[in-house]
């Protein structure tokens, strides 16, 4: 009866979702600090971003921060990315679990980085192809964040972040202060399923160089559930302030307690025709003991391929109970 119950709940989400895409107006990319709509964790990147209602998982802060108060222990993790064209990114969270529904908090960054990009200027020479190489360039984005979640009834956490962001190009830059908030509910406990919803980015930017600053505002809506022991079952809607929008969903199953096997679909509105698989991930999660290693793979088309590895750790109960970490359920 319960399984009858999440899939009745799931089909009825996806099917809102699908008609909100349908009305979508058009849009066009007019947003700066573009290194925010990059995912963080290999488990969610491999999950196609499905992430925003995931309970027990420090990898969901950058989802929804609410998430942070399904945390069943302390948590840490720490992000590798080899993204296209030479661009890395590092990203690290550490989430501390409220014991006896209390306050759960947590700490974050992420830094990405492209460095040794060549830099050209205009000539008025009549021969050549009117430029000239002057050396080369670095770049780089930044974000620390600060985040707290707490639950107000037996069902219902709501959480949020308060960020600072750094941008930079060469002589240029940009700083930046923004909040994420997000709500999490528990419709059942037996298949943890889960609706959530957050907003991120929403804050105010300095100018760059001259120019006048927006910052990625986006929006999530989705449920999670588990209709069986292994298998875990997600999808959002998320709406960006300069995108029709964009359906994620994913799944992850767990046939043996250290180790995962995970997929995802996105599908966005506006995203270029890159070919290929650009729209698929798929990735597998490793455990042993309190320590998991994920990985993803994210194919770009014709841009090429990206990796994500994300090692974690899950600090034991203060009673030293053993912690089932295979299983999201809060």
């Amino acid at each position: 009866m319960k399984s009858r119950y999440f899939i009745i709940c799931y089909t009825a989400l996806l099917s809102l979702l699908m008609a909100n895409l349908s009305e979508a107006d058009s849009y066009s990319g007019t947003t700066a600090f573009s290194f925010l709509n990059l995912p963080v964790g290999a488990r969610a990147t491999a999950m196609g971003e499905a992430f925003g209602s995931v309970p027990n998982d420090i990898q969901a802060l950058n989802y929804n921060p609410a998430s942070l108060a399904t945390m069943v222990t302390s948590q840490i993790s720490y992000q590798h990315l080899t993204y296209v064209e030479d661009v890395d990114q590092e990203a690290l969270a550490f989430g501390h679990a409220g014991r006896d529904h209390g306050l759960s908090w947590a700490v974050s960054s992420n830094y990405l980085q492209v460095s040794n990009i060549t830099r050209t200027v205009a000539t008025l020479q009549p021969s050549g192809d009117g430029f000239t190489d002057i050396g080369s360039l670095s770049t780089y984005d930044m974000s620390l964040g600060v985040s707290a979640a707490a639950p107000v009834t037996e069902d219902l956490r709501v959480g949020g972040t308060v960020k600072f962001l750094r941008e930079s190009l060469a002589d240029a830059s940009s700083s930046a202060g923004a909040l994420d908030g997000g709500l999490l509910y528990r419709l059942s406990e037996e298949h943890s399923l889960n609706l959530g919803a957050s907003a991120e980015n929403l804050g105010f930017a300095s100018k760059f160089a001259d120019a006048a600053v927006k910052l990625p505002v986006t929006g999530r809506v989705g449920i999670s559930g588990q209709p069986f022991a292994q298998w875990l079952l997600s999808s959002d809607f998320v709406k960006q302030i300069d995108t029709k929008g964009e359906f994620d969903v994913g799944a992850e199953i767990t046939p043996r307690r250290y180790i995962s096997f995970r997929m995802g679909y996105r599908y966005a509105l506006t995203n270029p025709d890159q070919g290929g698989l650009s729209n698929f991930s798929a990735g597998l999660g490793l455990r042993f003991n309190q320590f998991s290693l994920d990985y993803a793979f994210v194919p770009m088309g014709d841009l090429g391929i990206t990796n994500r590895i994300s090692l974690n750790y899950r600090f034991k109960l203060p009673d030293d109970e053993p912690t089932n970490i295979s299983s999201p359920k809060s």
